[in-house]
């Protein structure tokens, strides 16, 4: 019986090579901590002062704040709500970059 239960063993997995960390970002793409502290970081920087107030509220007005109204085709739906992931994205890697977050 020792003999039929040995046979039956699964052969033992290889160790996993370790990895480096990577982090999953605000648009779903896999970096390591280190590529995304400097993409937050450079968002933070881009997207401070009084004119870039001006432009984030621009593209909210066009994308977060924009209501379709019954009948709108559902491609323009569509478009709308890339335009709203897209500012998502921003505004997070905004506030990743103010908190100094990777």
């Amino acid at each position: 019986m020792s003999e039929l239960t040995d046979r039956r063993k699964r052969p033992e997995k290889p160790a996993r090579p370790s990895r480096k960390k990577q982090y999953v970002s605000p648009d779903g793409a896999k970096r390591s901590p280190k590529a995304e502290h400097n993409i937050n970081e450079a968002f933070a920087i881009v997207f401070r002062g009084p004119a870039a107030e001006r432009v984030i509220a621009y593209l909210k007005s066009v994308s977060t704040n924009k209501v379709c109204g019954p009948g709108t085709h559902p491609d323009t739906i569509n478009y709308f709500e890339g335009a709203r992931w897209l500012m998502g994205i921003i505004d997070t890697r905004i506030k990743h970059g103010e908190e100094k977050k990777p």
